[in-house]
This record gives C-alpha cells, sequence and structure tokens, in this order.
C-alpha cells in the first residue's frame, strides 16, 4: 500500500506504545456489578466480553427506554470507577521497546504525532509520565473523557476528533493499535490502519478482523512507513 497523503500518525496508548498496567478484568467485574446494581438486565451483561461492549449494550439499553436523562446521570459515576481502576498500578506503566525512538523518527520524517485513547486524561498522563514516553512528543492528545462517553473508540468520531484537532481529515491519518476496536475507529473514519502484535491481539486475530497491514511493533513502523514511502 501506498501512504501518499498521509500527515499524521495517531497512536494508541496501552498495547501499542506502553505496556499496560490496567487489569481490565477487574474493571469489567467492577462494571457489571455497577451495572447489575442499578437495575440492568442480566441479559444485557456479559463478563466474558469487554468492557467498551458492556457499556456500549447498557448505553442503547437506556436510549431505547427513554432514559437518556438518566444516563447522562450516571456517566460520572460510570467514569469514576474506570478512572480507580486505571489508576491502581499506573506507576508501572512502562514504554514498550523502541516507542520513543520510533516517535523521534517520525517527527523527523516530517508526521505530526496524534495519541487517542479511551482512557482518562488522568491515567494517560500519568501513565506517559511513569513510563518515560515524553507528552510533548504528541501534537495531539485525545481521551476518553476529552469529548462525550459516546464519541471514544470504536466509535469513528474519536478519530474524526483528533484529525481536526490536528487540522486534517481523516484520510490524511495512519492509525497504529492492537485491537480491533482501534481498527473499526480508523476505517469507519476513512483512515488507514496498522495493527501491532504488542498488546490485545495475535496474528489469527488481525487474520480474523481483515487486518491486511500488521507489524510487530511500534519500534517497526518507521521502517514500514520507510518502505512504503520508497515504493511509492
Amino acid at each position: 500500500m501506498s501512504i501518499d497523503g498521509i500527515k499524521a500518525i495517531v497512536f494508541d496508548l496501552d498495547g501499542t506504545l506502553i505496556a499496560s498496567s490496567i487489569d481490565f478484568r477487574i474493571m469489567r467485574d467492577r462494571i457489571i456489578s455497577f451495572l447489575r446494581s442499578h437495575g440492568i438486565p442480566e441479559e444485557m451483561l456479559d463478563a466474558n466480553d469487554t468492557v467498551t461492549n458492556n457499556l456500549g449494550r447498557f448505553r442503547s439499553f437506556m436510549k431505547v427506554r427513554g432514559q437518556a436523562s438518566t444516563l447522562e446521570e450516571m456517566e460520572p459515576a460510570i467514569d469514576s470507577l474506570l478512572i480507580e481502576v486505571e489508576l491502581e498500578n499506573v506507576e508501572r506503566s512502562s514504554q514498550l521497546k523502541g516507542a520513543e525512538e520510533a516517535l523521534e523518527t517520525i517527527k523527523e520524517d516530517g508526521f505530526l504525532i496524534g495519541l487517542l485513547t479511551r482512557g482518562s486524561r488522568t491515567y494517560t498522563m500519568k501513565a506517559l509520565m511513569s513510563s518515560g514516553l515524553d507528552y510533548r512528543h504528541f501534537d495531539v492528545i485525545v481521551c476518553r473523557d476529552d469529548f462525550p462517553a459516546s464519541d471514544a473508540k470504536p466509535n469513528s468520531r474519536a478519530m474524526e476528533n483528533v484529525a481536526n484537532s490536528l487540522g486534517l481529515s481523516p484520510r490524511e491519518c495512519l492509525m497504529l493499535g492492537d485491537h480491533p476496536i482501534d481498527m473499526l475507529c480508523a476505517r469507519n473514519a476513512g483512515s488507514t490502519f496498522v495493527g501491532v502484535l504488542s498488546g490485545w491481539s495475535d496474528d489469527s486475530t488481525w487474520k480474523e478482523k481483515g487486518c491486511g497491514n500488521v507489524i510487530d511493533s511500534v519500534a517497526s513502523l518507521p521502517a514500514w512507513l520507510l518502505e512504503r514511502k520508497l515504493k511509492s
């Protein structure tokens, strides 16, 4: 594939730039417990599914029932619960091998750099600091709580928000991520997507999801970009 027209690289955080310190199993269990205590039907909850999907079904359920105002009232409590789990081990965050060098190379090559995460801003800034990644590498950082909860990945509006903040269109952005929700967010916005094997997804997962651009880790990205530039 050609990267002609790509002006910015947008990175996911956990599993892409840093080794996540978040226990997503605990987060999922606490969210499900919270929703259950607020009368959400058991059939809407799935202990084997992601936090994102459980919350997505919950929000859809509330809107269908005409309880959008109640949902709005509950969102701060949900966000507080998510942040509580995010921060439990944030000091253990560590950057993945080659992350800093890759960001520096990409910046030197003239690309704008964005960070798009479902993490809260409080967590994101602390995780960057704990991992030793300088937040000044990023021209734009968009976190879960910078926009309405419904705008977060996998909603394509998340990528659109990053692109707009960079003064670009989504088609001028390439996203690097470790999870299918990153791919959905990017593709639905019209952005190019590259998957990494350093986090949640392995080769078989990316193949199943139809992701044709897969690299080992962020450390491989500068060489991958250069190879496609030379071919264009």
